[in-house]
């Protein structure tokens, strides 16, 4: 893909964004087999064989928090998504 004009190329911008979004991401997170008691993962049966990980903020937070599904059977993320208000 061709580069359009000064400034800012695409392939610096994606570097630029990979490490935003990683400084964000939390470094504690939760794991635990198959889908926890009172969560809904919309499109994943609550008897799927899976992974769910909870992704813990760094600070204190009022709201909905992050869960990432991986299923056991496929080997691939299932779920990536806000789970509560």
């Amino acid at each position: 893909m061709k580069e359009h004009g000064p400034g800012l190329s695409r392939q610096r911008a994606v570097r630029m964004i990979r490490k935003y979004l990683h400084r964000q991401m939390s470094k504690d997170f939760e794991i635990q087999d198959g889908v926890p008691d009172g969560y809904i993962l919309y499109g994943v049966p609550k008897d799927e064989p899976c992974w769910t990980v909870s992704i813990l903020s760094n600070t204190p937070q009022v709201g909905a928090g992050r869960v990432i599904c991986i299923s056991k059977k496929k080997g691939k993320v299932i779920f990536d998504g806000l789970v509560g208000e």
